[in-house]
């Protein structure tokens, strides 16, 4: 929606994929189901979160914008059925580097969630003998469906 649009100001989050700003309490959500009730002066203006204040050393919200594709098919009719369905997001940096970061990281492993990541064929690192002088002491830890305890 253009900017110069009267109803603009009740969709302001729409402008942006990635807003990051200070936590504040006040600041809950980016529009409020009244907005469609007024939209030329809605009860919440995203804009109005954007107002150039640091966030360096602050408590952040990261306001993130997912849209979402569908591609029609016959199952769709008479309805769509959301069910296998989701939104969601990646965030990676976006011409952050000069080049593939990885260049210069040349230890770097990626698994999938469906990999066992203390099989050997997966992960050779998983395979170091325990009494290695160089292997790290890494504390125990779980993200995404991988442990290491």
């Amino acid at each position: 929606m253009p900017q110069n649009s009267s109803l603009e100001r009740a969709f302001s989050w729409g402008r942006y994929q990635l807003a990051v700003t200070q936590r504040k309490e006040e600041e809950r959500s980016s529009t409020s189901i009244y907005n469609l009730n007024d939209p030329w002066s809605p009860t919440v203006d995203f804009a109005d979160f954007i107002n150039n204040e640091t966030i360096t050393g602050q408590d952040l919200v990261a306001w993130v914008t997912a849209g979402f594709l569908h591609i029609p098919h016959a199952e769709d009719v008479p309805n769509t059925v959301t069910v296998g369905n989701g939104v969601g997001f990646f965030l990676r940096p976006y011409n952050f580097f000069d080049q593939d970061p990885s260049f210069e990281s040349v230890d770097s492993v990626y698994f999938r969630g469906d990999q066992d990541a203390g099989a050997c064929e997966v992960n050779p690192l998983a395979c170091l003998p325990q009494a290695a002088a160089c292997a790290p002491d890494l504390p125990a830890f779980s993200h995404g469906g991988f442990s290491h305890n």
